[in-house]
């Protein structure tokens, strides 16, 4: 297979562009004068002029070549021919441009004044000599137009009413992996469905995605998951072989178990219980019981640790909740959150392995749990009791304010002691923990929001000062430093935001290091890389994604930033990343938030809210303030 540009200039040549820190060393062979050290390497190659007036540019991206064609103000981009050497070249029925390998069918579009895309109709036309061209519908010609054949991922999620993407995760194969709630009842189903129809009006919803197929990214399972009442999501995890554990509530007293602890729903009066789902890398379900007492109980934190044990951790306002052992036996406050083990490789009852309340006398908030290396628990929570349990050498041990973000790590090996560190976190106004993980040192990254105008922030920022209205934040935790004063516990600490409210709602780390982050901004001012896929916000309700390194000072540690949104409404509730260090979002969208992208158009028959997943080339890039 070969693709040739048709009719270009002569003597065009490859210019190098955007050079990288890395170098290359090369040993051929065993004779030194065949060596080459230090060779520089670059992110872009580009050829300046390949028509008259046209530029292209290669660049890598999820292990794929591809490339850029930039038809500057006043050309014609009708000289633009692709000639494609190999058997049966043809366009397929989604206007891809099909031969032994796929050119997606082209994306096109300009930027505006503020910065924001604005799509440009395009499609391939095959020309009577053989080659193919582009037809391209009105666009502004005083400005750039850059014509893109492809991105990394996007794709809608749902059926025809509404449907909420919350959680996203990736196994060993990197398979991608989407769960949320639904309220649609038709669903494309793939793949050997565990649930093939909706067991009530809201049900969840589990979808696995294979991103490498030969032939793009490509949906090969879903499911939903839920019993004749109403399921609202909690949290995913996913083991490396694609163990799949579920948590949230339920009001469905026929929710499907299997080797259950609790076997009937103990809600009363249309309370919901909590419940726990684990299916196996076939989608069987492995496991599933119901957890909680008789007023409202929620999971909203789910880890599974390497001998197969499940822990998760919710909310509760029962007073009957099922406990076992632990350091707090009862509800103390309106809302406790809990933390609660299971062994599935016992039967039924014998399964629950351990259960405790936390909280204070007022009201608590478990967001999200995250597992050491060593078996012990860390609970990110938000927290309006200033009496909530204080152990060890808190970084922040008295609440200086109102709602503040509560962290607090368990060892359930040690009841009754089991509760080994805590602390609050924030300033004098209100602060929330939305995610919580740990990176590979076993330091504690917390996101989520602030209204803090003194939220403790480290010296190396990447946004020392509070932006406005709400800010997102990001922090790092160590706890095991014990010299230089409690204060020193806080390695990292930024805020992320403009003048509007934004607010982070999930945070991953690579092995690396790097911080990927999403959520959701109304700010017009924050700060994108020059990379961006939209660098300028667009007006409405719109995604942030951002890819931080915090062992980088200042605005270096901004790898990557950039909004994302449509002239409907969309927030980010999960982020992801791939080996290539891109970054991969989920959440929902009242619009057609790919359009500008080429990602998966918006049918017909779509609901006024769709789940998304999206994946974005996020390699390193200069910053520039909008």
């Amino acid at each position: 297979m070969r693709l040739q540009f048709a009719g270009a200039s002569a003597g065009v040549s490859l210019e190098a562009a955007e050079p990288l820190v890395s170098r290359t060393n090369l040993y051929l062979g065993n004779d030194p004068n065949r060596w080459r050290t230090g060779v520089p390497n670059y992110s872009r190659l580009q050829m300046r002029s390949l028509y008259p007036g046209i530029d292209l540019v290669y660049y890598g991206q999820a292990g794929r070549l591809e490339y850029d064609l930039t038809v500057k103000p006043g050309a014609d981009p009708s000289r633009i021919r692709l000639r494609l050497r190999g058997d049966d070249a043809r366009l397929d029925p989604n206007g891809d441009l099909v031969a032994d390998l796929i050119q997606k069918r082209p994306v096109a579009y300009q930027l505006d004044a503020r910065g924001a895309r604005v799509e440009v109709a395009s499609r391939y036309r095959k020309n009577r000599d053989g080659s193919y061209g582009l037809v391209l519908g009105r666009y502004d010609r005083t400005r750039d137009l850059v014509i893109d054949p492809v991105l990394l991922l996007g794709r809608y999620l749902g059926g025809s009413y509404q449907d909420v993407a919350y959680a996203m995760a990736h196994d060993s194969n990197g398979l991608i992996y989407v769960s949320g709630t639904t309220n649609s009842t038709d669903w494309e189903l793939v793949g050997s469905s565990l649930q093939t129809a909706a067991g009530g009006s809201a049900d969840l919803f589990l979808a696995v995605i294979n991103p490498s197929t030969s032939s793009g990214p490509k949906v090969i399972y879903v499911t939903y998951l839920g019993g004749t009442g109403d399921e609202t999501f909690g949290a995913m995890t996913v083991g490396p072989k694609g163990d799949v554990y579920l948590t949230g509530s339920t009001l469905s007293s026929n929710f499907p178990l299997q080797n259950a602890a609790q076997t009937t729903i103990a809600g009363t009066s249309g309370s919901a219980d909590a419940f726990v789902v684990w299916l196996d890398p076939t989608q069987t379900l492995k496991y599933s019981t119901f957890l909680g007492g008789g007023a409202i109980d929620a999971g909203t934190g789910i880890v599974a640790d390497a001998q197969g044990k499940i822990w998760v951790a919710g909310n509760t306002r029962s007073t009957d909740f099922p406990v076992s052992g632990g350091f707090q036996h009862s509800l103390i406050g309106q809302q406790n959150m809990f933390v609660a083990g299971y062994d599935p490789s016992q039967s039924g009852s014998a399964t629950k392995i351990y259960s405790i309340y936390i909280g204070g006398t007022h009201w608590d908030i478990a967001s999200a749990l995250a597992l050491a290396s060593d078996g012990t628990l860390w609970l990110g929570a938000t927290t309006y009791s200033p009496d909530i349990w204080m152990v060890g050498n808190s970084y922040q041990p008295t609440s200086n304010g109102s709602g503040k973000g509560y962290i607090a790590h368990i060892s359930p090996g040690l009841d009754p002691n089991d509760l080994v560190y805590s602390t609050f976190l924030g300033g004098s106004d209100i602060d929330e923990i939305n995610a919580i993980r740990l990176d590979n040192s076993g330091r504690v990254i917390i996101a989520g929001d602030t209204i803090s105008t003194d939220f403790p922030v480290t010296f190396d920022a990447v946004q020392p000062r509070y932006g406005g209205n709400t800010d997102a934040f990001v922090s790092i935790l160590d706890p095991t430093i014990t010299t230089g004063g409690r204060s020193a516990q806080l390695v990292y600490s930024t805020y992320f935001g403009g003048n509007d409210a934004d607010a982070a709602f999930d945070v991953k780390p690579d092995g690396s290091g790097a911080l990927y982050l999403t959520g959701y901004t109304i700010s017009p001012d924050l700060p994108t890389t020059s990379n961006a896929a939209q660098p300028a916000w667009d007006g409405s309700l719109d995604i942030f994604g951002l890819k931080l390194d915090p062992s980088k000072p200042f605005a270096a540690g901004l790898v990557y930033s950039t909004y994302l949104g449509s002239d409907g409404l969309q927030v980010g509730y999960a982020a992801d990343f791939d080996s290539k260090g891109n970054i991969y979002m989920a959440g929902y969208t009242s619009s057609a938030l790919f359009d500008p992208f080429g990602g998966q158009p918006k049918g017909a028959g779509d609901g006024n809210v769709d789940a998304f997943v999206v994946g974005l080339n996020a390699v390193p890039s200069a910053t520039s303030t909008q």
